[in-house]
């Protein structure tokens, strides 16, 4: 009878020794004290690198104390090695001198980091994302109690946030806010929703364009208007040396009424209010224009006057008529082109360019409620004008 030689049972079958391909090999090469010294060097990252959001975090707290005026605090810190880049969640920043109800600057994140792709043009920049940020303009009957921003050197701050030198600024779900909280009634007008990329802040390239950096903003402005914003300039020029075109159309100007009755002492019934401009600056000189739109305007309505005092009633009559006086009555519509100009010492309004202007535009025609044409750098600059 044949017989079967019995299989190894599956308990023994060959188990792998350590090859000299394999890490375990390498390991066991090294001798005891190696591998200690090894293992506590990875410990030692790994406990670094858990530290490292509090220590930055310690960090940044105690950049933001050094600011005079203002304090300022962050939620958490994340870090990203790999990406060379650290998050700042919940940045809030305060004015101290005087109670203002709302924050000067506050943003859900902040993301700043290294710019890889400009490191192949040999250039070390970074650049900074901004999520959901807050910027709030506060009107008070103090400068103590007024919050403008003015009196303090942010790219200090910036500076010491961040080693290296930005390049690239993003904005995601914006608010610009400016507020009285002590004008009658109070005040509190906005734009949302803004989006904005600034590019080439530190001409990092070397670029030979005459206008390299810029910045294209779109946003929603308050009464359901619309905000478009683009820029391009020198930074780098001894002089200002910009170009700049915006429009903010189709603004409803009865959500602006607490802003006139604050500021003008007058209310709208109904009507809709738009602005273009455009402007260039170059050789310490400036020129541009502004074109004011003002359609289907009803600003005095008797009804509601007749409670009102004689004063408020008379100048409320006032602008009433000159609202009236200079429309286009076919278009229903009241509008003026202010062309400006000058230097950055003393402006020129062309007031009485503007006057005529607006009365070509009552008795004439309607102005086009659109850009006119791009004021470009080379119309103001020394050597194109005699």
């Amino acid at each position: 009878m044949l017989t079967t030689k019995p299989k190894r049972p599956a308990s023994h079958a060959h188990s792998p020794q350590p090859t000299k391909q394999s890490w375990a090999w390498r390991w066991h090469r090294f001798s005891r004290r190696t591998r200690w010294i090894f293992l506590g060097i990875v410990a030692l990252l790994v406990v670094l690198r858990l530290a490292l959001p509090f220590a930055v975090k310690a960090y940044v707290n105690h950049q933001l104390d050094k600011m005079p005026e203002y304090d300022g605090r962050i939620g958490d810190v994340d870090i990203h090695l790999f990406r060379g880049a650290y998050e700042i969640r919940d940045l809030e920043i305060v004015k101290t001198t005087a109670h203002v109800p709302v924050p000067f600057f506050a943003a859900k994140q902040i993301d700043l980091s290294m710019e890889w792709k400009e490191l192949l043009h040999g250039a070390l920049v970074g650049e900074v994302v901004l999520v959901k940020p807050e910027i709030h303009f506060v009107a008070g009957p103090t400068p103590e109690e007024s919050q403008t921003g003015k009196d303090r050197s942010w790219g200090e701050t910036v500076a010491s946030l961040f080693p290296f030198r930005i390049n690239r600024v993003q904005i995601d779900e914006g608010k610009v806010h400016f507020q009285n909280f002590h004008s009658t009634p109070p005040v509190d007008i906005f734009i949302h929703d803004l989006a904005a990329t600034a590019t080439n802040l530190t001409d990092a390239r070397g670029l030979t364009q005459l206008l390299p950096a810029g910045l294209s903003a779109r946003g929603a402005a308050f009464g359901g208007g619309g905000l478009d914003l683009d820029l391009k300039m020198n930074l780098l020029a001894q002089a200002p040396t910009f170009e700049i075109s915006g429009q903010l159309t189709n603004v409803d100007l009865v959500s602006l009424n607490d802003f006139l009755k604050a500021y003008g002492k007058f209310e709208v019934a109904r009507g809709t209010f738009a602005l273009f401009a455009s402007f260039a600056a170059a050789d310490g000189k400036y020129e541009g224009y502004t074109k004011v739109f003002f359609e289907n305007l009803d600003v005095f309505e008797w009804e509601k006057e007749r409670k009102k005092n004689a004063l408020q009633v008379f100048w409320h009559a006032i602008v009433g008529t000159v609202s009236t006086v200079f429309k286009n009555h076919p278009k229903d519509q009241l509008a003026t082109k202010i062309p400006i100009s000058g230097t950055f010492e003393k402006a020129d309004l062309g007031l009485w360019t503007a006057t005529a202007t607006l009365l070509r535009n009552a008795f004439i025609r309607a102005l086009v409620p659109k850009l006119d044409t791009t004021i470009r750098v080379e119309e103001v600059r020394e050597d194109k004008n005699p």
